[in-house]
């Protein structure tokens, strides 16, 4: 919003609702998020927190990457840019590939790949430069031509940052056509429903 949207007032824009709208420069941090240097603070122990995310190491089916976030990956808004999940969600789901026995290499010696069908993530606080991160990601289901990976990635004081999941396509790579997933990668993946249930 500029000057031509609404009128300035403490620090924001005022659109013509009455609404303020602050810049990057009137945000702080605090517990759990940012918030606007213009709103007034809760009191202790009034602000409503999300459920936490269960612990989930160890747990058969579920695997952990753990991160530290760079400043490559904040960004305008000093804080990590939501396409970064995205890379971290693809990074977790190899990675997780190549610890039950199917690296890259082995797709293409097969003739096959995983394709993207779609990706649906909601993000519920944000990570900062510094943070330590872990994504843990599980199957959750396993089809014929296709698999539903889930993704909660969580700070390490155990705060969840994103839910999300991606549907997953398997494809020939020479027809660029779909095709049956082996039964020794489907016996790779264990099926999770929800880490820790």
């Amino acid at each position: 919003m500029d000057g031509r949207d609404g009128v300035r007032v403490d620090g924001g824009f005022r659109a013509d609702g009455g609404q303020r709208a602050y810049g990057v420069a009137d945000l702080r941090r605090v517990a759990g998020g940012i918030a606007s240097r213009g709103l007034a603070r809760w009191p202790a122990g009034m602000m409503p927190r999300m459920p936490e995310v269960s612990g989930a190491g160890g747990q058969a089916g579920v695997h952990e990457q753990r991160r530290t976030v760079q400043d490559v990956e904040i960004d305008e808004l000093g804080h990590v840019n939501n396409l970064r999940y995205l890379e971290w969600m693809l990074a977790a789901a190899l990675d997780h590939s190549s610890a039950v026995g199917w690296p890259a290499e082995r797709y293409r010696e097969l003739g096959n790949a995983w394709v993207v069908r779609s990706h649906a993530i909601e993000y519920l606080r944000p990570a900062f430069v510094a943070d330590e991160v872990v994504v843990r990601t599980w199957v959750s289901e396993m089809g014929k031509v296709s698999s539903r990976r889930k993704y909660a990635i969580v700070r390490a004081d155990g705060q969840l940052l994103a839910r999300a999941e991606t549907l997953w396509v398997f494809v020939n790579r020479e027809r660029h056509a779909l095709d049956r997933v082996p039964a020794q990668l489907q016996a790779a993946f264990p099926v999770v429903q929800e880490p820790g249930a």
